[in-house]
């Protein structure tokens, strides 16, 4: 028997829903910090602020993972501010080396633009002089404008997030728990119109991450090379899964067609080829087991869209009063696959936290880990809401659940667009905060005759500092030493040793390092005071964020 459906307070419901749904996925995405490096800089050689007594064949830049050169990404420009023309970058392993001519005497700053394996671009500058002093890299080089295409990029991923979750949590909602859905017009539509989210997306997405990594307007062969890019290929690869995809779709909602694991498996592995393309252009693609991640953040991402775009058909359609009835078993199924996919969601969901956060205290002190709590929060509030429509479900109280999974819908629906935002957020583990910095000095003895090292880094905060070493005898006088040497390391990140450049002042000695994240640093100095004396002293300085 069918009963009649309220129509017109049902869709003031569901328009009310929507509504808050955009307004909160909205301030979720308008608050993520701009886009930032996910590649830092180690070094240099030269190094920034060296005067030099010749010209260098090439400069290198070392970085802490493999990047790729951007066009026209590299530019050397002169004191006036001309660029000098240069031969194209080579890049080997996680260093990029820059051919130069032979430079005539003056200041020149080298301006550099690359992206790194998670797809984000990165940027900076540095000077060096030759037979003069550098000169001012921030006077000189074009300001960079970096962060200016990442909400147009969000925006993208979660409208992908979304359409994925209609495309493959609708299809699989109506193949194995709700056959008789599939005779409905509507529902088939918002299936299809999944697909045309994601495809539309994905087609989108190419030109804006183009023109963000160029951090310049759109142009051919800008556009080329973001189709050559790791993220367009990548792209490419999920409208080719897309497409493929449209005649085993096309069965699968087929009225007629008995459900079976055949119509299921084929579009089960297009699914997981459409969601590996998100994975590999986020923060799995970067970092610490790579490709574990991938797999972990694509199972991660199939069980949040096969859970979110149930419930999507379950609000809209299969809940009303006169589809009800032709559910049947279909809320218990849906239950049961709701159960795997939160258990699928927290053993994910921990690893991939573990892997991005690195510790509890950068939760509450950096913008990734405060964004996964909130998101945390809001998975929370589902789970919890879940639990009563579960409740409802082994009650048959269909009614309770037209009130609460349109809820759970529009909360899941905010939590994507959270994770959106996370992934233009350099991860906790790169990013975690200390206190802020400041001057930091350390008197080490060395074991020849009383002398003492004195070593003095300046500002201490991740960025640029320069490292101030001089050596005294038994009286405090400053006493001439054949030779010194520095080494600097972050042991926290297994990062370095590396050196550091060095130049004697006469009475000490004084070297520029850049110092890409705060922690405390290793400091080996080698100090040879003969020809056949020479003597290492250690010291760990804590380096800070500096100001925010």
């Amino acid at each position: 028997m069918t009963r009649p459906e309220p129509t017109a307070s049902r869709w003031r419901g569901l328009l009310r829903a929507v509504l808050v749904c955009v307004v909160m996925g909205t301030v979720a995405l308008a608050a993520a910090p701009p886009a930032a490096a996910h590649a830092e800089l180690v070094g240099t050689e030269p190094g920034d602020g060296d005067r030099l007594a010749t010209s260098p064949r090439q400069v290198t830049l070392d970085f802490t993972e493999q990047v790729l050169p951007v066009r026209d990404g590299i530019e050397l420009l002169d004191a006036a501010g001309d660029v000098v023309a240069t031969p194209e970058p080579r890049v080997d392993g996680s260093s990029l080396t820059v051919p130069l001519p032979e430079l005539n005497r003056g200041g020149y700053v080298l301006s550099w633009r690359v992206v790194s394996r998670d797809t984000h671009p990165i940027s900076g500058a540095f000077s060096f002089g030759i037979r003069a002093d550098p000169v001012d890299a921030a006077g000189v080089a074009p300001e960079a404008t970096i962060a200016s295409g990442s909400p147009a990029i969000s925006v993208l991923r979660w409208l992908g997030f979304a359409g994925l979750a209609l495309l493959l949590g609708g299809s699989a909602f109506m193949l194995l728990c709700w056959p008789a859905g599939r005779a409905l017009a509507s529902a088939r539509r918002l299936v299809w119109s999944g697909w045309a989210v994601v495809v539309v997306a994905a087609v989108a997405a190419i030109p804006v991450q183009g023109a963000y990594v160029a951090g310049a307007a759109l142009t051919p062969a800008v556009l080329a090379d973001a189709l050559a890019s790791q993220f367009g290929i990548l792209h490419l690869v999920r409208l080719t899964a897309l497409a493929l995809a449209v005649p085993v779709l096309r069965r699968t909602l087929r009225p007629d067609e008995p459900p079976s694991w055949r119509l299921a498996a084929p579009g089960g592995v297009l699914a997981a080829a459409v969601a590996a393309t998100f994975a590999g252009t986020g923060h799995s693609a970067a970092g610490i087991w790579p490709p574990l991640a991938i797999v972990s953040d694509t199972v991660h991402l199939s069980a949040v869209a096969l859970w979110v775009g149930g419930l999507v058909l379950l609000a809209v359609h299969a809940l009303r009063p006169r589809h009800v009835d032709g559910l049947g078993g279909g809320l218990v199924r849906f239950s049961r696959l709701a159960t795997a996919v939160v258990v699928t969601l927290v053993v994910t969901g921990t690893f991939q936290a573990w892997r991005t956060v690195g510790s509890l205290d950068a939760l509450g002190t950096t913008s990734y880990g405060r964004l996964l709590l909130a998101k945390l929060a809001l998975v929370a509030v589902v789970f919890a809401i879940g639990g009563l429509s579960l409740l409802a479900v082994r009650r048959t109280r269909a009614t309770r659940l037209r009130r609460t999974v349109p809820v759970e819908a529009s909360v899941a629906a905010v939590i994507l667009a959270v994770t959106a935002a996370l992934v233009i957020t350099p991860p906790a583990r790169q990013s975690v905060a200390v206190p802020t910095g400041g001057p930091q000095s350390e008197v080490l003895a060395l074991p020849e005759g009383g002398s003492s090292v004195h070593v003095r880094l300046m500002p201490a905060v991740a960025g640029g500092n320069m490292l101030h070493i001089s050596v005294t005898g038994r009286d405090g006088v400053p006493r001439d030493v054949a030779e010194l040497t520095a080494q600097a390391s972050l042991p926290g990140r297994d990062l370095g040793p590396f050196d550091v450049h060095v130049i004697d002042n006469g009475t000490h000695f004084v070297g520029h390092v850049t110092l890409p994240y705060p922690g405390a640093w290793r400091f080996d100095l080698t100090v040879r005071t003969s020809d056949i004396d020479a003597y290492v002293v250690s010291t760990t300085l804590r380096v800070g964020t500096g100001p925010r």
